[in-house]
């Protein structure tokens, strides 16, 4: 059933900044429930329409009275401000500016008394509103009483799961000998020479070839011409017995025990659900030739690799490469922790999500998305192909990420977690270095733009929160791997 009330006199607070641009503005005229006189006038009421769990319509009713007040204290304020030819600054007949600004001051009455509606409609509620949905209704003229229908998205009510004390397991942090030798094994590999060799190539050996794919007697390259890979090669480099090579396997592990001047047929199954059609499920022949094996030589460990890497000697290139692995597997570490903390918290507890805010998280996923791959390479046409995909991933993963922040806002309200001004300014600072911007030009932006600066601080407080928990969680470090 529609819960009824009246709304008695009393001033209007400000606007939340999450509601739409309808109800933007200050609310400086007089409140709803009296005239200017002070004079009582019939109240405002309203209903509340259950839509979902966690999305209601209020059904406002304004009465002609309050529409006719609000609309002459409007009209005084244009007198008072307007030029009209012939006339003093505010001395200008009320109706005769009523008249030339007829569109003006029907807009400023929308407004107003939508603003009124939905501000007094929220407080006598007690509604936690998250956003502003619709707003629909009459065209509110001074003549008439109006009926105003404010959709709203409510906060979804549930219990705080326990997050004090969660168990997370988290790799070890220390660093090995190995691990330091290993990474300098890798750093001599990334500045290896390639020599060449007259043995038979073994694996890992780099080794230029030329091969000529065909089926059934046909080449290859004719049947799938846009595909030269799985064709005919001059001259090109594979790595012998990579796992990681794109292109045919067994010209990758053929090559293996083939040296310079050798020549070798393989055959290759193509399996049935290969990417071009004409070769799914058939058995091709590769004809080899080996022109070339290189075998990888890492960087001699002398002083010209030393200096390389601005190290004075090999003392304090194992120094640097032990803080380096270390910094990154408490890195890895806290990590882990928090992947942990976050699946406990969406796993305790399960209540509606506010509609606005998945459509909005889903669509803020997908813009980010589209922007890296744009980056990396990707088109219109690329995101078209897989757009019901997307937006079903994105989706999942919105509702995921809403859901946690719920969460969040209610821990950091239980524990009364705050965003300073430390807090801000040390993110400010982190935004202007990522995004390669002056810290001022970013604080211009947040004073600008009410709903970034809102959804700024919340990132913050989210983080802030998700901090916390993770620092109260009961660690449990993992043995190192054998």
């Amino acid at each position: 059933m529609p819960n009824s009330t009246g709304l008695a006199g009393r001033p209007a607070a400000s606007i939340p900044s999450l509601t739409p641009r309808a109800f933007a503005g200050s609310l400086d005229s007089f409140p709803l429930g009296e005239l200017p006189s002070g004079e009582p006038i019939s109240a405002v009421t309203f209903t509340i329409e259950e839509v979902s769990a966690t999305r209601k319509t209020l059904v406002v009713s304004v009465p002609v009275e309050q529409i006719a007040a609000e609309e002459k204290t409007i009209l005084g304020e244009f007198s008072q401000s307007v030029r009209l030819p012939g006339f003093r600054p505010g001395k200008a007949p009320a109706d005769m500016v009523k008249r030339r600004y007829a569109k003006e001051i029907g807009e400023e009455l929308q407004r107003k008394v939508a603003s009124h509606a939905y501000e007094f409609a929220i407080k006598e509620s007690k509604l936690n509103v998250y956003a502003a949905v619709d707003v629909a209704g009459d065209t509110i003229t001074a003549t008439q009483p109006a009926e105003l229908k404010i959709t709203v998205d409510v906060q979804p009510e549930f219990n705080v799961p326990e997050y004090k004390d969660i168990p997370i397991t988290v790799p070890p942090s220390e660093v090995t000998d190995a691990d330091v030798d290993n990474a300098i094994t890798e750093l001599r590999m990334q500045r290896a020479d390639y020599a060449v060799v007259e043995r038979p190539a073994a694996a890992g050996d780099f080794v230029r070839l030329n091969y000529t794919g065909t089926l059934k007697g046909k080449p290859i390259a004719e049947i799938a011409p846009d595909r030269a890979i799985y064709g005919t090669q001059h001259g090109t480099w594979e790595e012998a017995g990579s796992t990681t090579a794109p292109g045919v396997r067994a010209v990758v592990d053929g090559i293996i025990g083939l040296k310079a001047g050798d020549k070798k047929d393989v055959t290759h199954e193509f399996p049935a659900g290969f990417e071009v059609a004409d070769l799914a499920g058939q058995t091709g022949t590769y004809a080899l030739e080996v022109l070339e094996v290189r075998e990888k030589r890492p960087a001699a460990l002398d002083d010209a690799f030393l200096k390389s890497l601005q190290c004075d000697n090999l003392e304090q290139l194992r120094t640097r490469v032990r803080d380096d692995l270390l910094s990154n597997k408490q890195q890895q570490s806290q990590a882990a922790g928090r992947e942990q903390v976050v699946k406990a918290l969406a796993a305790a507890v399960d209540f509606p999500l506010p509609e606005s805010a998945i459509e909005s998280e889903t669509q803020n996923l997908l813009r980010d998305f589209m922007e890296r791959q744009m980056r990396a390479g990707a088109t219109e046409a690329d995101f078209e192909k897989k757009k019901d995909e997307l937006f079903k991933s994105a989706r999942e993963a919105a509702g995921n990420r809403v859901k946690l922040l719920m969460i969040l806002l209610k821990i950091a309200e239980k524990e009364a977690i705050k965003v300073e001004n430390e807090d801000l300014n040390r993110r400010i600072m982190q935004e202007a270095m990522m995004t390669r911007q002056r810290p001022e030009q970013i604080v211009k932006q947040l004073q600008a733009d009410r709903s970034l600066l809102v959804n700024f601080q919340r990132s913050i407080l989210h983080a802030k929160t998700l901090d916390f928990v993770v620092q109260q969680a009961k660690v449990t470090v993992a043995a190192p791997a054998a």
